[in-house]
């Protein structure tokens, strides 16, 4: 028997869910960005980081005074954000440079990893979902389907640590740590897809 062709979505739907998804990425940035906050106001005197021990406790506390550190943590965190919005993530006090320019320093090799697990992802789930699609009821389906399940219940991180495990350590395929050799290429991007 022929089912009858689903509701389309009127527009208003559309939109309203639209609307409920952008409202709820700005709260899960705002909870992140407090998270975060709160864990950098926490580790401890970040002038020890910037000036080290040899720095007079009364500069010590003009310097305070001057980046702000002795402000409220709300009023720490307001600044934080109205600066955020603007572009300027503050200074790495570890780096002692500006943090946006730590970020993209590290952006390339991270663009890198996006691309190839999203290359690796798109060019197995595909043919994956579509052999499940043609034969719902095979022994191959059935390991497929298990193996997506426990792929999304696995926390990543655990993920991550098996992988590096098994290509870095025990295949010898990929660098177990950090990024390995690299190729700079004529517009300046520095890459590890070519070595």
């Amino acid at each position: 028997m022929l089912k009858p062709p689903p509701e389309t979505l009127h527009p208003m739907h559309i939109l309203a869910f639209l609307i409920r998804r952008a409202v709820q990425a700005v709260i899960v940035m705002f909870v992140i960005s407090l998270i975060g906050f709160s864990i950098q106001d926490n580790l401890g005197d970040p002038l020890r980081e910037l000036v080290g021990q040899s720095v007079s406790e009364a500069e010590r506390q003009e310097l305070r005074d001057q980046l702000g550190l002795n402000d409220p943590f709300l009023t720490q965190y307001i600044r934080f954000l109205g600066n955020a919005v603007q572009g300027d993530l503050g200074t790495s006090y570890f780096f002692k440079r500006p943090a946006l320019d730590v970020i993209m320093d590290k952006f390339p090799a991270t663009f890198e990893l996006v691309i190839g697990a999203v290359v690796i992802f798109l060019s197995l789930s595909i043919p994956a979902g579509i052999y499940c699609a043609i034969h719902r009821n095979s022994w191959i389906t059935r390991i497929i389907m298990t193996g997506s399940i426990i792929g999304i219940s696995v926390p990543v991180f655990l993920t991550a640590i098996f992988m590096v495990w098994l290509f870095g350590v025990e295949l010898g395929w990929l660098p177990a740590f950090g990024r390995g050799d690299t190729v700079t290429l004529p517009w300046g991007w520095d890459t590890g897809f070519l070595t």
